[in-house]
């Protein structure tokens, strides 16, 4: 029984950690962002892309294959037919660290459409959020 306690304890004290409030401000500045990576998306455009991945770029798509932020610049010039990102979710992690997740669809020319569950780590960089890690995964349609 104590054992349970004092794990119970544990998981509360870091649960109090990374559950930090995240402000109106931090939320309207990280979905600007992600609206620029829509923008940079849809129009192919590596230096607005650069201006939103962090230098240390960790990308993994959803195949599992890492990128870095050179190839995840050189892979912008994939042209998107559409892009369209809902039912996002943040969690604050730190002071300049916070988590979003989201649903993403899209559509690169010439191929389906596809949907996509993607975690994103943003860093304050100055006065601005940087993905630092973004992870994609594939939502499977059902059938």
């Amino acid at each position: 029984m104590k054992l349970v306690a004092t794990i119970f304890c544990t998981l509360f004290i870091y649960m109090g950690c990374i559950s930090q409030e995240i402000s109106t401000a931090e939320k309207e500045q990280i979905l600007l962002q992600i609206t620029n990576l829509k923008t940079a998306h849809l129009n192919s455009d590596a230096v607005l892309a650069d201006k939103i991945y962090h230098d240390n770029l960790i990308l993994t798509s959803q195949s599992g294959k890492k990128y870095s932020k050179k190839e995840a610049l050189a892979n912008i010039k994939n042209a998107f037919e559409s892009y369209e990102n809902s039912d996002i979710s943040f969690l604050k992690i730190d002071t300049n660290v916070i988590l979003t997740n989201y649903s993403n669809k899209r559509k690169f020319k010439e191929f389906d459409e596809g949907e996509y569950r993607l975690t994103v780590v943003w860093k304050k960089q100055e006065t601005n959020w940087v993905i630092i890690s973004m992870q994609s995964s594939k939502i499977k349609k059902k059938k």
